[in-house]
Order: C-alpha cells, then structure tokens, then sequence
C-alpha cells in the first residue's frame, strides 16, 4: 500500500541521514509523536527525578533532535547555567531554533558527531541521549564519549530502544517472527542499543547506575486513514526496504503486508517494543 500523502521514507536510513530524506518534516512530525508515548513520558520523567538539574549548571543533549527535551529543561539551569544541543541533522537543529526562540529559551544548537563529541572533557555537570544510540555504529564509544564530557560527579543518563523485544501479533505466528528477525537484520548491531545501556556505562566507568525500563504499545492502527502507526514509519515501506536489502524474500514480503494491513482493518492490530534508561555518574 503507497502512502497517499506522497511520502517515501527511507526506513532503512532512519534518523541516520535526515536531511537526506525526501521530507524531512516526516521525520520531525514521528518525533512529536512518540514524544507523546506513555512509555517515553514515563522514561523522561524518571530521567529529569535522577539528573535533577540546578540553576547555574550545564547540560549537554546528544542527538537532540527538535529539542523537546533541552528546551524544557533550560529553565531549571537559568539564569546563568547553559544548555548545549548537537544533531547530525541540520533540518531538526533548524526547528529546535525556530521553538526555543518561540519560547524564549536560552540554548545552543549545533551539529555534531555523538562519536565524536566536539567538548573539552570535564565540560557539563549533567549529560543526556534519548533513542539516539541506535543510529550509531558503536553504543559503547558513543558512551564513552559522553562520559568524558562530564566534570567529575556529572550525571549521565541514556535512553534507547532494545529492538530484540520488538513483536507484531499476527494470525501466522511464523510470520510475525519473520518481521521481527527481519527487522534486527535491518538495523544491524545499533538496534540492540537499549539492551547495551547498562553494560556500555559500566565500561564507561559510571558508577551509581539504575536501570528502569517501558513499553510502547500501538494497540490499533487504521491504515486507509493513517500511513503509519504513532511515531513508527510507514510498515509497508519497512517490509519493501527489508525485501530490497534482501533480509525477506519477496514473495514472503508481499505476504506480511497484506497480513498486517488485513489485521489493522480487522481491528486486531497490536504491536510493542521496550525502551530502556540508565542512570549513572561520572566518579568524584
């Protein structure tokens, strides 16, 4: 099924290359949405109870994105601390301007690599990523780096997708399987960010760790209204770009289209995966 919007996005790329895309605003319009997740709303609360900010300090927020997050959060570091957003995307860095400015938010964004942060180390007293690690090629050095970052006692804390727990139910419960093999496939190593968490801040040398997880659940999709369901890409563009990079044969793909788009209509749609957060600090 085309998307009847005209939209064409590459899930294969993801978050990797946004402004790349064909509309980038695609991208832009999923992170609204899943920044409305139950799950998401319930890892962010943990995350700003943990890092507990105080005026004068300075955050750093790795892979910001359209900065939701930095934006509400400036407000607890005013008037003299500072918050730094860095994005490998122009595109997002351009609405996170555009909405801090809106909002008279005092912040800095820039472009910046997570696996190579541009910042002196010992630099900010507290330091976040959210759903970013699983776009890049190591989770370990991306933490590693962010830890580096920290002045001494500086809080660290990361969220990020374990796609292994992903599962769509389907009537063919092999078929089902094969979406979510295909999937890992896909992604490759990055999509078992959230489960390295914990093991990478160790590594890193963070001490005073928790952990605490959520799961998202999409329990109905109406397909004939929406392209894709909250915050997710297009699941017929998902299945044609595994069948292209060869992770599902053809045939077996056209199979698990249909599938899941006779379910959506059926009213049986349930679909889920688990987020992860850790908290940890750099040692005194």
């Amino acid at each position: 099924m085309d998307d009847d919007r005209g939209l064409d996005p590459h899930a294969d790329k993801g978050y990797t290359q946004v402004d790349d895309q064909p509309d980038p605003s695609f991208l832009v319009q999923g992170m609204e949405a899943t920044a409305r997740w139950p799950a998401v709303v319930q890892l962010r609360a943990w995350e700003r109870d943990r890092v507990d900010l105080q005026p004068g300090e300075s955050l750093l927020d790795v892979g910001c994105g359209i900065a939701d997050v930095a934006r509400s959060l400036a407000p607890l570091v005013a008037p003299d601390g500072r918050v730094v957003g860095i994005d490998m995307s122009e595109a997002m860095l351009a609405v996170a301007r555009e909405r801090a400015s809106a909002d008279g938010v005092a912040a800095t964004f820039r472009v910046g690599d997570a696996m190579h942060l541009d910042e002196v180390d010992g630099t900010f007293d507290a330091c976040r990523s959210e759903r970013m690690l699983q776009w890049v090629p190591d989770v370990d050095a991306a933490v590693a780096e962010m830890a580096r970052v920290l002045r001494p006692g500086g809080r660290l804390c990361v969220t990020d997708t374990d796609w292994r727990t992903f599962a769509l139910d389907l009537d063919d419960v092999a078929l089902s399987a094969d979406l979510s093999a295909a999937l890992i496939a896909m992604r490759g190593a990055p999509a078992l960010a959230g489960g390295r968490l914990l093991n990478a801040c160790r590594e890193a040398g963070l001490v005073d760790l928790e952990i605490t997880g959520a799961v998202h659940i999409w329990d109905a999709w109406d397909p004939d209204r929406d392209p894709a369901p909250s915050g997710f890409f297009p699941l017929d563009a998902v299945v044609r770009d595994m069948a292209a990079a060869g992770h599902l044969a053809a045939d077996r793909a056209e199979e698990l289209t249909a599938a899941v788009y006779d379910g959506a209509r059926r009213g049986r749609f349930c679909m889920h995966v688990t987020m992860l957060s850790v908290f940890g600090r750099r040692p005194a």
